[in-house]
């Protein structure tokens, strides 16, 4: 067993990833979170580290979590993490041994931001 895949399994939280779909109810746009996938990671938050994500588009990292391989988490996917959702942003399968993940993601701007709500 690795070093990584011991300290999850010893110090590692509990998060959920989800998918995400905006659906129309009642006329309104809601996002709907389904197909949860519940597991544990090591999370950090960090500052000041850039990433491009899957549209080849630079954003600011907030987290990085390290958790057990897993193919079906992409970038398209989100992380429940402490009532928050965290939007992956960049997912490495670590010296491609399928064992361990990085994942680099941020926290969503719209919820974080009262300017969002003028």
């Amino acid at each position: 067993m690795s070093l990584a895949a011991n300290n999850i399994r010893r110090k590692g939280r509990k998060v959920v990833i989800y998918d995400r779909d905006v659906k129309l109810i009642n006329g309104i746009a809601k996002e709907v979170f389904s197909n949860p996938i519940k597991t544990l990671a090591r999370v950090c938050t960090v500052k000041g580290i850039s990433v491009f994500d899957s549209t080849n588009t630079e954003r600011v990292a907030t987290h990085k979590l390290i958790m057990f391989y897993d193919a079906s988490i992409t970038a398209e996917k989100w992380i429940a993490f402490k009532g928050k959702y965290i939007k992956i942003l960049t997912v490495e399968n670590c010296c491609e041994a399928d064992e361990i993940i990085n994942i680099m993601a941020t926290e969503r701007g719209e919820d974080s931001k009262v300017i969002n709500n003028a």
